[in-house]
């Protein structure tokens, strides 16, 4: 492998590593959110309204966790090209 392509390389391996777990992410927030909501909801006679809620709050979380993600890989896109621009 040429020594111009090894950069190359680890930064397509970090974006992916980095950006890969998004879903994970987003199903572990719902998960958590679920499993707290039934705890609670057995605990204090509720059921299923917390779950309910604390589910949707799980959903908001991890979109908002895709949203920074997204925007964080916009703005590198944006830093490659006005790099790329200016050389």
């Amino acid at each position: 492998m040429s020594e111009k392509s090894e950069p190359q390389l680890k930064k397509v391996f970090n974006q992916v590593s980095r950006y890969g777990t998004v879903g994970l992410e987003l199903g572990f927030s719902i998960a958590i959110g679920v499993a707290a909501g039934y705890y609670l909801d057995g605990w204090l006679d509720t059921a299923p309204w917390l779950t309910i809620f604390l589910m949707l709050c799980g959903v908001a979380a991890g979109f908002k966790r895709i949203y920074k993600v997204l925007k964080s890989l916009e703005r590198e896109q944006e830093e490659e090209e006005e790099s790329g621009k200016s050389r």
